[in-house]
């Protein structure tokens, strides 16, 4: 995102700045009204490729020039270049995530802000992301900070790997410029390679990953290389042109998060801004630009101006958007993007001038001799500041984090004190209702809730696969118990593993969990999710065979509605009745084979975040309260048709009188659209009761 470099010709690309102009607007209109412009996120795609062109460019031009690079005057421009513009805007949201969020947000946001200052956002995120249990919470306001993560980890070893090249050339008698570009070449390919295997297996991190990422900026820098011996027609020039812009648009129209990207679907935006910078170069007439050509277009002052702020643009428009739905409740409208969109303007601006060339280029001119001039900034001074910056940002990012771990500390001093002050879900026993103590601090207090989690979820058994997780594994309960459980289905299986356990070890049960977050007990795969899930049904065929083979006396199942699922991902199956025969297909042979089933009917699933309103409004507040509408469930729907299987329904202690209220017993009901654990274990007594386990 750094300014243009002299083109082969000297002449500067304007058309480049252009070029970033588009790449912002399409990430912007997506982060927007993304169901307006659905792959606009392929405007990250579009940096790369320009950023790998100038800055890999530049860095081949210094090598074949004097055959090394200076690494000290390299990284110091880096750091000027990014970290002034980009500390900026995390300490401001660090600000605004203490004013305006919750305090259960404070963690999440703090460790984000760390990553980002640390250049490891995208392995953040791609991590953070592969877990079905991140999908429905709210958006980091500096999530988009992966993309810089990426660039960066890649400009600090490429140009080490360049310098490593040139070497082994001149052992080969390669000059400077084909050894770099036999580099590139082989760096691309095997990135490329892996990218397309990567993205079919695990999109979901693959899209973060910097390894998947590496052909986009070597191409940038492939092109660059090979560029300076083009002399095009004007026709070619203004078909170039064109070209890549309509792949460009293409691609950012009918994309979808879905798909497995990058890999192979990467190659449209890809080889559509190749053709767009191919189409700036100068035409065999001598003239630099087709005056009909896309490039004259992106050469316009407004289109280069836009693309000077790129980069400021691209930092503040995200926390923009994200604290403007925090604020508002909802996502924006017209009027509402519109409003965004100026602020992020001006934003950008300010902060061009008054911190991104200030700190670039050091003081302003100054006149001597009759000479206007810039005072060299030393590198010494350039990786002063770049520490200091990174400190700041991680100073600042400490210490909510710190204030909300003291709450976590305190809420487990309070979680250990005598149950009968914290009933929980026997406070709405219907036969002997617990006694509620008045005035005691609910647990876990709502800043910590979040991370109230399962058994499950702490030691990897959330991600249960049968082909890669021994059986000795997961076990809960009494682990030499002759008699055996099985616990299997979604996340939301997974929220009845710690009373499951609790009531397994008191009588001699032993329970095996098979739960995977995301994936429901069901032969019947989604018809849309991400390749993350779409093993789903297959991995369920193996679990069922497995727990034929184990002959438990019970397997327990439950899972997240079609409803649930649709609000926390996005996506669903072509019908309920697909969902209810695909359980059907699982829970019959259990039956055929004699082991008792047991289905679990699922909890409501909250409109708003019941930490986060119970931390605004109190525990009291209606407003925290969650209806308990009629839903169809599938999984009850087939354990309805098959002979012979219990149903289970605990939303009695969950619900009253048709509303479920936030706390009950002095105890948290939801973390999100899951039971808190500790919640989850004062239902022990009615599972135990239910599954006849005393």
């Amino acid at each position: 995102m750094s300014r243009p470099a002299p083109s082969t010709s000297q002449e500067l690309r304007l058309d480049l700045q252009g070029l970033r102009t588009l790449a912002v607007g399409l990430v912007i209109i997506y982060h927007l009204f993304p169901g307006r412009l659905s792959g606009g996120f392929v405007g990250v795609d579009i940096f790369l490729v320009v950023s790998g062109y100038l800055i890999v460019g530049s860095l081949i031009r210094n090598l074949t020039k004097t055959g090394t690079v200076d690494l000290p005057t390299f990284y110091a421009r880096r750091i000027r270049r990014l970290l002034p513009a980009s500390t900026v805007v995390l300490l401001t949201v660090v600000l605004a995530t203490v004013i305006v969020l919750p305090q259960s947000r404070w963690q999440d946001v703090a460790r984000d802000v760390a990553a980002s200052a640390l250049q490891v956002q995208n392995w953040n995120q791609a991590f953070g992301s592969a877990s079905y249990e991140s999908a429905g919470a709210l958006v980091s306001p500096v999530q988009h900070f992966w993309s810089l993560a990426v660039e960066e980890q890649f400009y600090l070893v490429v140009p080490l790997l360049l310098l490593l090249a040139v070497l082994c050339g001149r052992g080969l008698k390669l000059d400077a410029k084909k050894a770099s570009l036999g580099f590139l070449v082989v760096l691309a390919a095997a990135s490329f390679v892996h990218s397309a295997i990567f993205s079919t297996q695990s999109h979901d991190i693959a899209y973060f990953a910097t390894s998947t990422r590496i052909w986009e900026l070597a191409l940038g820098g492939i092109t660059a290389l090979v560029i300076g011996s083009m002399r095009l027609t004007p026709l070619s020039q203004l078909a170039a042109g064109w070209l890549g812009l309509a792949t460009v648009l293409a691609s950012a129209m009918y994309f979808q998060t879905s798909m497995a990207f990058p890999g192979f679907v990467a190659l449209a935006p890809v080889v559509g801004t190749i053709l767009i910078i191919v189409a700036g170069v100068p035409v065999k007439d001598g003239s630099v630009l087709n005056p009909l050509g896309f490039s004259n277009v992106l050469s316009l002052r407004p289109m280069t101006y836009i693309g000077d702020i790129s980069y400021s643009l691209y930092l503040w428009h995200w926390p923009v958007i994200v604290f403007y739905i925090l604020i508002k409740g909802h996502v924006p409208g017209v009027l509402g993007g519109a409003g965004i969109l100026v602020l992020s303007l001006l934003l950008a601006s300010l902060s061009f001038h008054q911190v991104e060339q200030r700190f670039r280029f050091g003081k302003q001119a100054v006149q001597r001799g009759g000479r206007r001039f810039r005072p060299r900034v030393c590198n010494g001074t350039a990786y002063t500041l770049g520490v200091s910056l990174v400190v700041m940002s991680l100073i600042a990012a400490a210490g909510p984090w710190v204030t909300v771990q003291v709450k976590a500390l305190q809420g487990f001093a309070q979680s250990q004190m005598a149950l009968p002050a914290y009933p929980g879900a026997m406070a709405f026993d219907s036969t002997r209702p617990a006694a509620v103590p008045a005035d005691m601090p609910i647990i876990p207090d709502p800043a910590i809730a979040i991370k109230d989690v399962p058994l499950t979820n702490k030691n990897g058994c959330a991600v249960y696969d049968p082909t890669k997780i021994a059986d000795s594994q997961c076990r809960y309960g009494n682990p030499s118990g002759s008699k055996k459980i099985v616990l299997i289905g979604d996340s939301h299986a997974s929220q009845y593993a710690d009373p499951l356990a609790a009531a397994a070890a008191k009588n001699g049960w032993q329970v095996r969990a098979m739960v995977r977050n995301g994936c429901p007990f069901s032969a019947s795969p989604p018809a849309s999710a991400t390749t993350t899930y779409s093993n789903c049904s297959s991995q369920n065929k193996v679990s069922l065979k497995k727990i034929l083979k184990l002959k438990p006396e019970r397997v327990v199942v439950a899972g997240m509605t079609p409803y649930g699922y649709k609000k926390a991902l996005q996506w669903g199956w072509s019908s309920n009745e697909s969902l209810t025969d695909g359980y059907i297909q699982m829970l019959s042979p259990l039956m055929d084979a004699g082991i008792q089933v047991s289905v679990i009917a699922d909890t409501p699933y909250p409109e708003t975040s019941i930490p986060d309103c119970v931390d605004k409004n109190g525990s009291g507040s209606a407003k925290c309260s969650t209806a308990l509408k009629p839903v169809n469930d599938p999984l009850v729907r087939a354990a309805q048709k098959i002979e012979g299987v219990q149903i289970i329904d605990l939303n009695t202690y969950i619900c009253r009188n048709g509303v479920c209220p936030p706390v009950i017993g002095n105890v948290l009901v939801f973390r999100d659209n899951h039971l808190t654990a500790t919640f989850a274990r004062t239902l022990e007594y009615p599972l135990a009761k239910a599954l006849n386990l005393r």
